[in-house]
C-alpha cells in the first residue's frame, strides 16, 4: 500500500513538473523580455543604442547577484530572508537607477539650454539661419546638448520637418523652457517675431525659475534631513544591539513569529521612508 501511494505522488509531481516547469520558464521569459524592453525604450532617451543593449544585460542579472548577495552575506536563519530581499532590490533597483540618469540628463540639458538660447540668439542677430544657429549650438556645447541638437538636425536631413524634429526633441527631454524655445520658434517661423528678444527674455524667466525651486530645495532641506535620520535610527540602534548581544535577538530569528515581525518592520520602515521623501519633495514645473 505504502508503495502504491508513493507510485501515485511521484506520477503526480512528474506530471506537474512537466505541465508547469515549462509554462514557468514561458512566463519569466516573457516577463523577462517586457522588463527589458521597458528599461531599453527609457534608456535609448540618454545612450546609444550599443550602450542600452549592454546595460540591459546588466540589469537583467541584478537580481540574480542581489540574490546571491544577500544569501552569503546574512546569518544562517536569515538567508532565505536576504536572498528574497536581494531579487527584490534587484528587481526595483533599475527602475530607480534608470529614472535617475534620465532626471540627471534632463538637469543637464536644462542648464546648457540657457547658453544654447543665448548662442542662437547671437546666430540670429549676425543673420544667420534656425538650422545654421542650431550648427552653431552642436559645434560650441557639449553633450546632451549638442547630441540633442544634431539629432534634430540629422532628422531634418532626413526629410523631416524642422517642427516635427523639434517636438521629438521635446518627447525626448520635456521641459517648460524647451517649450518656450519650440513655440517662440515656430511662432517666428509663421508670422515673424524678434527671436534674440524672445531667447533673451525666455533665459530670464528660467533664471527666475531655478532661482525659486533653489528657494522650495531649501525649505524642504530639512524635512528631508529629518527623513534621513528618522530612517536610520532603527537601523543604527538594531545593528548596535545584534554586535553587542545578540542573545537579544535570538527569539527574533529563532521562531516565526520573530522573522514575521522583522519582515514586518522592514516593509514599514521602507514606506515610511516613502511617504517622508514624498511628502518632502515638491514637483518641478
Amino acid at each position: 500500500m505504502l508503495i502504491l501511494i508513493l507510485f501515485f505522488i511521484f506520477c503526480t509531481v512528474a506530471m506537474v513538473s512537466y505541465v508547469g516547469v515549462p509554462e514557468l520558464t514561458n512566463r519569466l521569459a516573457l516577463a523577462n523580455e517586457k522588463r527589458q524592453q521597458k528599461y531599453s525604450n527609457k534608456l535609448e532617451q540618454i545612450l546609444s543604442k550599443q550602450e542600452v543593449r549592454k546595460v540591459s544585460r546588466l540589469f537583467l542579472l541584478m537580481p540574480l547577484a542581489a540574490a546571491a548577495v544577500g544569501y552569503v552575506l546574512l546569518p544562517e536563519e536569515m538567508k532565505l530572508v536576504g536572498a528574497g530581499a536581494g531579487i527584490a532590490f534587484g528587481i526595483i533597483f533599475p527602475g530607480i537607477f534608470i529614472k535617475f540618469l534620465i532626471r540627471k540628463t534632463k538637469d543637464k540639458f536644462a542648464d546648457q539650454l540657457i547658453d544654447a538660447l543665448l548662442i542662437m540668439s547671437s546666430s540670429f542677430r549676425g543673420g544667420l539661419s534656425l538650422i545654421q544657429s542650431l550648427e552653431a549650438v552642436v559645434e560650441e556645447m557639449p553633450e546632451p546638448i549638442s547630441k540633442e541638437f544634431a539629432i534634430v538636425l540629422g532628422e531634418n536631413k532626413m526629410g523631416v520637418s524642422i517642427e516635427e524634429a523639434l517636438y521629438h526633441l521635446y518627447n525626448r527631454l520635456p521641459s517648460l523652457a524647451l517649450q518656450q524655445m519650440i513655440t517662440a520658434i515656430l511662432l517666428a517661423r509663421e508670422t515673424g517675431g524678434n527671436l534674440p528678444a524672445i531667447f533673451n527674455r525666455i533665459v530670464t524667466n528660467i533664471r527666475e525659475a531655478r532661482k525659486i525651486q533653489q528657494n522650495l530645495n531649501t525649505l524642504t532641506l530639512q524635512g528631508k534631513i529629518q527623513g534621513v535620520v528618522m530612517s536610520l535610527l532603527p537601523i543604527a540602534f538594531g545593528f548596535i544591539v545584534y554586535s553587542t548581544n545578540r542573545r537579544v535577538f535570538d527569539h527574533m530569528l529563532n521562531s516565526e513569529v520573530g522573522r514575521a515581525m522583522l519582515t514586518y518592520a522592514v516593509f514599514s520602515e521602507l514606506i515610511g521612508v516613502f511617504l517622508i521623501w514624498k511628502i518632502s519633495t515638491l514637483k518641478e514645473y
